[in-house]
């Protein structure tokens, strides 16, 4: 399980923050999900079609993060990043994140 924490900071403002090995996490949800529960629930979606088999994979690449998802993993890479940084999660555990970010937000 990731340990990750979503709020708003003072200004209203999404903000993510989690343990460092997983700081590209926290980049994409902040730089392509932005607080907006419709992201997580088109993914939620595509990972769902994915699952069950009507879609192989989901690709793209958004504000600054790119986003790869298959049957086994979630791949997500910083696109304006010198050093390559790469992170790879199972997709359950991307899911879980997402899952968590819906309910905030739905919450919030």
């Amino acid at each position: 399980m990731i340990n990750i924490k979503f709020y708003r900071d003072a200004e209203g403002y999404f903000k993510v923050d989690t343990e460092p090995k997983y700081q590209l996490l926290s980049q994409y949800f902040q730089s392509e999900v932005q607080g907006v529960a419709a992201v997580c629930e088109d993914l939620l979606v595509a990972i769902a079609e994915i699952e069950i088999g009507d879609r192989t994979s989901l690709e793209g690449v958004g504000n600054g993060c790119g986003l790869e998802l298959t049957a086994d993993r979630a791949m997500i890479w910083n696109e304006f990043s010198e050093a390559e940084l790469i992170l790879k999660l199972s997709l359950s555990d991307f899911k879980q994140t997402l899952e968590d970010c819906l309910k905030f937000l739905q919450s919030a």
